[in-house]
């Protein structure tokens, strides 16, 4: 089974992610498309034989630039074949795996195109009035508590076809398949390790509903969600 991934600045992330899932015997081959990374992704990636690393840049359109990688990265992948993608702050249940392993083994379960695959997101344990969470002896993050949807089924497993691409709606979304179904395998998702990262991101999506108003699109279904210590961001005069 092939990995797919896209990358951006992850260089604390690769070893304890690309080493959860490298020597896993179902695991050919793990692509990684990294959006022009400027720290030092490229050069761990590079340190793990499996990892096939292609360069398109990264553009700050987050949502549409989502879409635009995912297209990107499926384009390497061979019709026919089935690929799972892994996101830099996930990581593999135990039964997820299995469920990988035997996939590899057997193919699409019911012979479906897409599995949908549950994923658990995880609030970190973090130091006192610090942004920067706890690590384990395992370097992923204590966990806190679980936060989010559950399960909040993710489109991961895909078996290629040549009619399928993804669409900004307004989070990307696949399309071009006949049959999908779900799987309780739990991926599980961590908060960033230093809150700071995450308030960037969102400040990102906050500049994007600001450049809609600025252009006079509709919002997108992010628009409710802005936190308010950032709401400022989507004022367009805020950018100016």
């Amino acid at each position: 089974m092939l990995i797919g991934m896209k990358a951006l600045e992850e260089e604390r992330m690769v070893n304890r992610v690309i080493g959860d899932i490298h020597d896993e015997p179902w695991v050919e081959k793990i692509i990684v498309i990294d959006g022009w990374s400027t720290d030092y992704t490229v050069q761990e990636l590079k340190q793990w034989p499996k990892c096939e690393i292609y360069l398109h840049k990264w553009e700050n359109w987050y949502h549409s630039m989502e879409t635009s990688q995912s297209n990107i990265l499926m384009s390497y992948i061979p019709y026919g074949k089935i690929y799972f993608i892994l996101d830099f702050d996930e990581r593999c249940s135990q039964r997820l795996k299995d469920i990988l392993a035997k996939i590899d083994k057997e193919g699409m379960p019911e012979d479906a195109d897409v599995g949908n695959v549950s994923r658990k997101t995880i609030e970190l344990l973090r130091h006192e009035d610090s942004p920067h969470a706890i690590l384990g002896e395992d370097s992923w993050g204590i966990e806190a508590f679980q936060t989010g949807q559950y399960p909040d089924f993710q489109c991961r497993i895909i078996r290629r076809r040549p009619e399928m691409y993804w669409i900004n709606s307004p989070h990307h979304h696949l399309i071009g398949f006949d049959k999908g179904i779900n799987i309780n395998a739990d991926l599980i998702h961590y908060e960033k390790d230093d809150l700071r990262d995450r308030e960037r991101i969102e400040r990102g999506w906050a500049r994007m509903q600001a450049r809609r108003k600025e252009l006079g699109l509709i919002p997108d279904s992010f628009e409710g969600r802005v936190k308010h210590d950032i709401h400022k961001y989507t004022n367009p005069d805020t950018w100016r």
